[in-house]
């Protein structure tokens, strides 16, 4: 079965965009899903696809050997089935499981390994040997790429820095090198090198960003944050002793922790199973209030000490700052896991647990709570430890198990399993622990007790998995920059069948199934339907009733996680420009106008990585170019090179041409339908290029700065940022005036072209925010500026282009996050993103188009209307001229950009 998100993953790995929607046959399909009870014969199988999950392919005979090796000899008997050979399927490990085991491979290229493509083959026990069960995972059968780099490891660390804005600007960052990457796709993959970023975003917010960077070409071929996405640490050995402990309720409860040779008593607990055999230990630290950016990522650093006491009673500030929650939520995770699922701790193997509470941003406190990679980090939301809810710190440390079986790459459906998983097993501690029923209203809240009592359960909750959303009416095809693609917003669709499981089945036998079913069936590309089918799966290899399994069934039917799902959607309302696009934006976010299309007139030029640029045999990122209401459109494409953001004037259009050489500034003439031609390419790396009337600006780095260039239209060249030590970004030009952001994002320049005069302003929200988009009007500059102090937010603002000093806030409805915006000189539009609503819920009011007159949104009275009245989700408008608006669309099972030549209103 092909879903919406397998070609999501598919279309993001050909193009490195990572987020839209697919379809097309032009693409090559990775492993299917399919559910078989008989061997079905290799040749109804269409040539170039493996299975994403086959049953009884061997029949009943047994294999000889180890589950590893029998696995190995099913492969390679099957080889016309799975479609890539078994010589290139390196083991990854073996995992038992009551009479199961699970083998996993690893898909490689010439000893590279493929990004995602994992198989896992299941075997029970028979006849002396191993009867191969069933197979299910993700392969590429055909992958062609090259092996051997044109664009050498340290040049890849550089330009991943130069071409994406949000890593230069982040603080604190640590590189790791991975080494080579296949990314499969429809071109026969992709080489890149790999790179995790570690430290904090400008606005504050944790950062463990995957980037993946072309090793051919030289451009960002796929990035994403990965921050929930971790694993436990080695700990060291201590004694067992007793003590007692104040949580932030004000109960006591009994401790399990370590008397020091000078009678002093700390939170280290020896007492778990694992002790004994690994020395691992539950630990905790506090972090004194420290910068969360200084004690994540990596080992435990001096200055984070063990919580202590001169006693044997833990209070005060142990209370306060989380601690004593922490230690005894951890060692209730850990008895979890280990007594109802059989898994020695988060890593399986009875590795140290630990936990750093009381960590803070800019002195403030921190109201997050995530794995860094090592260590579960705590902060404070509302004056309370985040630690205190034993689902959330069950919900964070099975991120960790995950990571260790699964590997659900976090980011699209994909994602949207791991947090289901995690919601899944952190309730399902917590339910356990308080003796909530399973038919209690209440039982399916995460984070309910983070108000620590000020609140009714159900208002203080983060998510339900009662909420009763339904797949193809209720999934939100979001855009990367919101959610990681909605990991946290569609989570519920999924997590809500497995908890309607638990309600239907014995409890402890639905965890064991839901366990089975991650640890041994899911891989890195696994969606909601794969889920199912792991469920199904190891419901059956647990022997479980006929009318268990039909409870099963139904849970998921009930969430409408059925095949074909994907293609239930609605409908929109305007015409189609560019089917399957993948937003260019998503990947350059700091280089890339969040925009679906520039307009100029009736000309529209699209940045994006669709199929019909892979078509022309072209790199992963090119440039439709049309006009409306007129056939057919132009691909600017070009083989080995990435085209990215383009800009429109009355000739021509200009764009960035990253190759594995340089980063330049190419165009091409009469509207686009000229040859490609050089405009700037060296001696520095020229990117953010704008054009009106023959002018052209761009931003030139080299040497540590980013300086603006003009290139007028007699040909001569000015610095506009003479100034040393300038980093200068987010450039827009219009009406002969240049605008750019400067010193981290937090001050606006403007500079007159004609008058040769510039003006320079800080931005309100300077210290907890940025600049995030300029657009320029005939009389008036209009920008975005988000803050991420707890939360993020968004608030537009508006100066004369005469005196920045009397800039002003502009009205927009209240609660919400705005995607992006876009203004003329008559009309402002957004999308809007509410934030407090959808974590709740999709109330069918996010995600949609807003627009007003902009002398109305000046004047501070403007009534919205909507531009689009699509059903599903709306970003990332442009406006033209008139009502003219072009839109990314998710309302199908795929990524549009569509466009209307007058807004629809009322709705």
């Amino acid at each position: 079965m092909r879903t919406q998100r397998i070609r999501r993953i598919r279309r993001m790995l050909a193009t490195g965009v990572v987020m839209a929607a697919t379809g097309s046959v032009l693409l090559t399909a990775p492993a299917q899903a399919e559910e078989v009870n008989e061997p079905t014969p290799a040749a109804t199988r269409e040539a170039t696809v493996a299975p994403r999950m086959t049953q009884g392919l061997d029949g009943a005979a047994a294999r000889p050997g180890t589950p590893a090796e029998a696995a190995r000899a099913h492969l390679k008997a099957h080889q016309d089935t799975y479609r890539v050979p078994e010589s290139e399927l390196a083991t990854v490990r073996t995992s038992a499981d009551a009479g199961q085991s699970s083998v996993r491979f690893q898909q490689k290229r010439n000893g590279v390994p493929v990004f995602g493509a994992e198989y896992a083959v299941q075997t029970e026990a028979a006849d002396g040997g191993q009867h191969v069960t069933s197979a299910t995972g993700t392969l590429y059968p055909e992958l062609t790429v090259s092996t051997t780099p044109k664009v050498a490891e340290a040049t890849a660390e550089r330009r991943m820095f130069t071409l994406d804005t949000r890593l230069s600007a982040a603080e604190g960052t640590a590189t790791e090198r991975h080494g080579l990457t296949v990314l499969p796709g429809a071109d026969g993959g992709r080489l890149a090198w790999h790179f995790t970023v570690t430290g904090a975003t400008a606005a504050g917010e944790p950062l463990r960003q995957e980037v993946f960077v072309d090793a051919h070409v030289g451009g960002i071929a796929l990035s994403y944050n990965n921050i929930d996405a971790a694993t436990a640490a080695e700990g060291a050995s201590a004694a067992p002793g007793k003590g007692t402990g104040v949580r932030v309720d004000g109960t006591e409860t009994p401790l399990d922790v370590n008397k020091e040779v000078d009678g002093s008593y700390t939170l280290v607990d020896s007492a778990r199973a694992m002790f004994p055999v690994t020395g691992g230990q539950v630990v905790t630290y506090d972090a004194n209030r420290q910068s969360y950016l200084d004690v994540a990522y990596g080992p435990v650093r001096e200055g984070t000490t063990i919580v202590s006491s001169p006693t044997d009673r833990f209070a005060g500030t142990a209370t306060a700052s989380g601690a004593v929650d922490a230690h005894v939520n951890a060692s209730k995770v850990y008895d979890y896991l280990k007594d109802r699922l059989g898994r020695d701790g988060v890593d399986g193997k009875g590795g140290t647990i630990h936990s750093v509470v009381n960590v803070a941003s800019n002195g403030k406190d921190y109201a997050n709570a995530f794995w860094d990679g090592t260590k579960m980090v705590y902060g404070h939301m509302g004056g309370v430890p985040l630690s205190v809810g034993l689902d959330v710190v069950g919900h964070e440390m099975t991120h960790g198990v995950t990571e260790h079986s699964a590997g659900l790459v976090y980011l699209n459906q994909s994602g949207a399993l791991n947090e289901a998983i995690s919601d899944y097993f952190g309730n399902a501690m917590e339910t356990a622990d308080k003796g909530v029923a399973m038919s209690d209203p209440t039982s399916g809240l995460i984070g309910e007790y983070l108000c620590n009592g000020t609140k009714p359960l159900d208002e203080c909750a983060l998510r339900d998995m009662n909420d009763g959303r339904v797949a193809g009416e209720d999934y939100l095809p979001v855009s990367l920059d919101i959610d990681n693609g909605g990991v946290h917003l569609n989570s519920t669709v999924v997590s809500g069948a497995m908890w309607d499981m638990r309600k239907a089945l014995d409890p402890a036998l639905a965890d064991r199934i839901v366990y089975r079913a991650a640890q041994n069936y899911l891989t890195p590309l696994s969606g909601f339907s794969d889920m199912r089918n792991a469920v199904t799966l190891a419901a059956k290899s647990l022997k479980v009733s006929r009318a268990d399994r039909e409870a099963i069934a139904r849970a998921f039917d009930a969430h409408g996680i059925q095949e074909g799902w994907e293609r239930a959607s609605g409908t929109h309302d305007g015409t189609t420009l560019a089917g399957d696009v993948l937003p260019a934006y998503e990947v350059y976010a700091g280089a890339i106008d969040e925009q679906a299309a520039q307009i100029n007139g009736d000309v529209y030029a699209i940045g994006h990585g669709d199929a019909v640029a892979w078509g022309a045999g072209s790199a992963g990122f090119g440039i439709t170019v049309g006009r409306f209401g007129k056939h057919p459109q132009r691909e600017l494409a070009q083989k080995d090179a990435y085209l990215l953001d383009p800009s429109l004037d009355d000739d021509r259009i200009v764009f960035t041409r990253v190759t594995a050489d340089s980063i330049g500034v190419y165009s091409t003439q009469e509207k686009g339908q000229g040859p490609i031609r050089k405009l700037v390419d060296g001696p520095g790396d020229e990117l953010q290029p704008v054009t009106e009337d023959g002018r052209l600006v761009y931003i030139d780095r080299r040497d540590g700065e980013s300086d603006v260039m003009l290139l007028d239209r007699d040909g001569t060249t000015v610095n506009l940022t003479p100034a040393t030590g300038t980093n200068a970004d987010r450039l827009t030009m219009k009406h002969g005036k240049v605008a750019w952001r400067d010193n981290d994002g937090d001050h606006l320049n403007v500079y007159d072209i004609a008058a040769g005069t510039a003006q320079r302003v800080r931005i309100q929200s300077y210290i907890f925010g940025e600049i995030t988009d300029i657009q320029i009007t005939e009389d008036r500059v209009f920008w975005r500026e988000t803050t991420s102090f707890l939360f993020r937010s968004d608030a537009f603002w508006s100066a004369p282009l005469a005196d920045l000093t009397q800039k002003k806030k502009i009205g927009k409805p209240s609660q919400t996050y705005s995607g992006q915006f876009s203004v003329s000189d008559e009309y402002f539009a957004y999308s809007t993103y509410d934030a407090s609503s959808a974590l709740g819920g999709w109330n069918g009011t996010i995600g949609k188009v807003y627009t007003a007159p902009v002398a109305d949104v000046l004047a501070g009275t403007p009534v919205y209307s909507r531009v689009s009245c699509s059903s599903g989700f709306q970003l990332a408008p442009s406006l033209g001229d008139g009502q003219r608006t072009a839109w990314l669309d998710t309302t199908a099972a795929s990524t549009d950009v569509v466009t209307r030549a007058a807004f629809a209103g009322t709705c």
